[in-house]
């Protein structure tokens, strides 16, 4: 935590350590809460020691012989009421590599990119916080050929990576990038069960896509 009390001179005031193995790479606050996410350090692995690997296969692949999993993966959150003490007041724990990026810009939905176990890469998922006590995975969507424990199959070419890196909600549209996989729009109107609207994929010829920021009916990505 930094305070800005003297916007010429920020000062550290506080910290909260990270469970070991684990990376909190993004983190969302409104009101009085704070989203933390929890993922395995991957770039603590030597299978990612060349950064190549991470941008041109799935994590989930890359990864799936790991037994001992020590790192905490999922989504904490903090009771933030007094800024520089923040209160650990729950976790969503998940199962797999854990979570990438996280939305939340107040009231009951939160929404985040997961490797949770049976998928090749990071997939989408809706959180229910109407209890910030008790947080709830409400629903999820995925990329065909994402799902393999479900048997699918990848249909993406070989060097390529089709994951969630994360999606931007206005109203009832999820704007979401997916690396080599594109764009999608979803409609959350029913966060149990997102649906698509459309996808477009750029790649090849251009490189993946990589959300931003979105402002009224417009998405920027790349």
């Amino acid at each position: 935590m930094l305070t800005f009390a003297t916007p010429k001179n920020p000062k550290a005031a506080g910290f909260v350590p990270a469970p070991p193995g684990t990376w909190n790479i993004h983190l969302q606050a409104h009101d009085d809460l704070l989203l933390v996410i929890n993922a395995r350090d991957l770039f603590a692995d030597v299978r990612f020691a060349d950064e190549k690997v991470y941008y041109t296969k799935s994590v989930g692949e890359t990864v799936r012989d790991v037994q001992d999993k020590g790192w905490s993966a999922g989504l904490r959150i903090f009771d933030i009421s007094t800024p520089d003490k923040p209160k650990e007041i729950s976790f969503l724990s998940l199962s797999g590599i854990g979570i990438h990026r996280c939305w939340y810009v107040g009231g009951r939905w939160a929404y985040v990119s997961a490797l949770i176990d049976g998928f090749s890469d990071y997939i989408f998922l809706t959180i229910d916080l109407a209890d910030p006590l008790n947080p709830q995975v409400a629903g999820n969507w995925w990329l065909p050929g994402m799902n393999t424990a479900a048997g699918e199959q990848p249909t993406w070419p070989e060097g390529k990576r089709y994951a969630l890196h994360h999606a931007i909600i206005s109203g009832d549209t999820a704007y979401a990038s997916w690396r080599d996989g594109g764009l999608t729009l979803l409609d959350v109107s029913d966060r149990s069960q997102p649906q698509l609207i459309s996808h477009r994929n750029w790649s090849p010829p251009f490189g993946g896509a990589h959300t931003r920021r979105c402002r009224c009916q417009s998405a920027t990505c790349w």
